[in-house]
């Protein structure tokens, strides 16, 4: 009985964290994304497990961020920006599809159209996801390629660099505050 007890307080102890990061967060530099890493699991049945692994960006900034994941890292701003904005994506490139008033937005690809718009004092979660258990060195492995792979890019500087970025169509935007991402399709080497 004490272990379940035990448990349970454990859990509630981490809720009352995870509740207060964000105050704490707030009274801190009012001019900087806060990124981190976060693990979980949990029990579908007494045999079955689910794993969670989240890469959390909160926007505590007074700055719009945009985030978009790249499959081919580049080194530069400017080729990450051309890469994503300017290369064609089918018919089109994302930048064609986010000016023009008259195209039918479907779902998003991850690495060729998803783009997340993160609003001041928001918070987005990418979370990968999976039955099997995650080795130490594979979760560093995950966060590593999620580090290296997710572009962060604040207002300001991209639209130096794209222009009538403040009238995209909104339809373009990944309107969720997660994406789930099943372990088996991330790319990673070992």
């Amino acid at each position: 009985m004490s272990n379940i007890i035990r448990k349970f307080m454990k859990k509630m102890l981490l809720e009352i964290l995870l509740l207060i990061i964000p105050v704490i967060c707030d009274s801190q530099n009012q001019d900087s994304l806060i990124i981190r890493n976060d693990s979980i699991s949990y029990n579908i049945d007494y045999n079955k497990k689910v794993y969670v692994l989240e890469y959390v960006i909160f926007n505590n900034s007074y700055d719009i961020y945009y985030i978009w994941i790249e499959k081919t890292i580049h080194s530069s701003i400017i080729e990450k920006i051309k890469d994503y904005f300017m290369k064609n994506k089918g018919d089109m490139s994302v930048y064609q599809m986010a000016t023009e008033t008259n195209v039918i937005y479907g779902n998003s690809c991850l690495y060729s159209t998803f783009l997340k718009k993160v609003n001041q004092k928001e918070t987005f979660r990418i979370q990968v996801i999976t039955s099997k258990e995650i080795s130490d060195f594979d979760k560093n492995q995950i966060y590593k390629y999620l580090k290296d792979h997710t572009v962060i890019i604040n207002e300001s500087t991209l639209s130096q660099y794209i222009r009538g970025l403040s009238s995209f169509n909104p339809l373009l935007f990944y309107n969720k505050d997660y994406l789930i991402i099943p372990f088996d399709m991330i790319e990673y080497e070992f």
